[in-house]
């Protein structure tokens, strides 16, 4: 298993309207083609659930492959979507949630050209198969409400924690360091000779004293118990390396010290001192001071004139930054706006952080916000596979959690609604 699986998986979970439809045009029955003798085989609310209904989402789910394979058990699970889907559709109600003509009319074309049918072909290939369209326009008008309740509860904040995407990170450790190396430097308590739980509790004591001692030396291989050893590792392929150690270094960046690591040969306490191979993502990053005048300003553009003048004729940027800068946030530093990516400024701002020499004065930029000058300090490239890795998981995990939940509060619709199975 690997993230990218993990994503795919989820991502199979959201049926999307074109995936019903065309479903639907390939083996649906008309939605109004309950004969006379129809019945109700159950009652949601104040809605029915006719026989019909259930019989053709059973051959539904049948031909689109479903496990079940029982008959009996088939139509209960097609009974138990539809009072599923008639609950959210009674709760998008309440909040009002109904989409327009216009919409509607989207997804149908939608399905009609993912069919390289026009239109007017579509309805007859419907029509062909003995499928109502207004019914399938009905079909898919459900569908686009629920996904709408869904996009509106999924809008709730779903709180990830650092320790949960610290143990994704963790799982998937193998498939994220594959065809990586990692130079590596090691601390380690020895395992106890003895095999007694006070043996195995002081060395691990030792090990956390260890570490802080590492923390807080310049040199990490002087850090130095009794009984501790130091061994530079050098450059170690992630094939070579066992499980404990790739789910610590999946999650450090260059310099980093790990956390402790336990295997049979003791306690350890690693240092990332580089890697290299492996999937990596660079970005580059400026740190840029700059000045700004509000376009507000009466005279902006001469004023952000003159003050650049003062700075060519030698005054102190962060005393002019200080003194005169309408970005009060960066003001108060003289104007300096630390290290950022270029790319989250506006496009006539990020261009001149990118191309200006370093320690020199830009000309006179406008921008949305005004006028600026600026300098840029310095340039870097750093390594943010870390950070993707961490912004990946915390997204798979909030897409999780979204799902559970919205599963859980449809549970609990179906809990407080009057739901009636009526006998054969």
């Amino acid at each position: 298993m690997d993230m990218n699986k993990t994503a795919a998986r989820l991502k199979q979970k959201t049926i999307t309207v074109a995936w019903i439809a065309t479903a639907l045009l390939s083996y649906c029955v008309p939605a109004h083609a309950a004969s006379p003798l129809d019945r109700v085989v159950a009652v949601v609310n104040k809605d029915v659930i006719l026989d019909s209904q259930v019989q053709q989402l059973a051959r539904r789910l049948q031909v689109s492959g479903s496990e079940v394979t029982d008959n009996n058990k088939l139509l209960q699970q097609a009974l138990n979507n539809l009072i599923s889907e008639r609950l959210q559709l009674q709760a998008a109600s309440r909040v009002g949630i109904t989409p327009d003509k216009a919409s509607i009319d989207k997804a149908v074309n939608s399905v009609a050209a993912s069919n390289n049918l026009s239109l007017e072909q579509f309805k007859q290939a419907l029509q062909s198969r003995g499928i109502n369209y207004q019914g399938f326009r009905e079909t898919i008008t459900s569908q686009l409400i629920i996904n709408s309740l869904k996009q509106r509860r999924s809008n709730q904040d779903s709180t990830v924690s650092d320790q949960e995407i610290n143990d994704l990170i963790t799982a998937e450790s193998r498939q994220i360091t594959a065809d990586r190396s990692y130079k590596i430097q090691d601390l380690m308590i020895p395992a106890p000779a003895n095999a007694d739980i006070a043996s195995y509790n002081q060395a691990k004591r030792n090990a956390v004293q260890l570490r802080k001692l590492a923390l807080d030396s310049k040199d990490f291989m002087k850090a130095k118990l009794s009984n501790s050893s130091a061994t530079d590792l050098g450059w170690q392929s992630s094939n070579n390396l066992s499980f404990a150690f790739l789910a610590e270094l999946a999650k450090l960046e260059r310099g980093q010290i790990s956390s402790i690591v336990e295997d049979a040969r003791g306690f350890h306490i690693l240092k990332l001192v580089d890697h290299r191979g492996g999937k990596e993502t660079k970005s580059q990053q400026v740190r840029v001071r700059h000045i700004l005048i509000s376009s507000s300003q009466p005279n902006a553009q001469a004023k952000i004139s003159s003050l650049r003048q003062q700075i060519v004729g030698g005054a102190d940027f962060g005393f002019i930054a200080k003194a005169n800068s309408d970005d009060t946030g960066s003001a108060i530093n003289a104007g300096d706006l630390g290290w950022s990516d270029s790319k989250r400024y506006v496009p006539e701002f990020a261009k001149a952080a990118e191309t200006l020499p370093v320690k020199s004065l830009s000309p006179v930029i406008k921008t949305k916000f005004g006028y600026h000058i600026l300098e840029v300090l310095d340039r870097r490239e750093t390594d943010t596979s870390r950070r993707a890795l961490e912004l990946q998981a915390r997204k798979l995990i909030q897409t999780k959690k979204q799902e559970q939940d919205y599963d859980a509060w449809v549970q609990g619709l179906r809990s407080s609604a009057f739901i009636e199975i009526k006998e054969p």
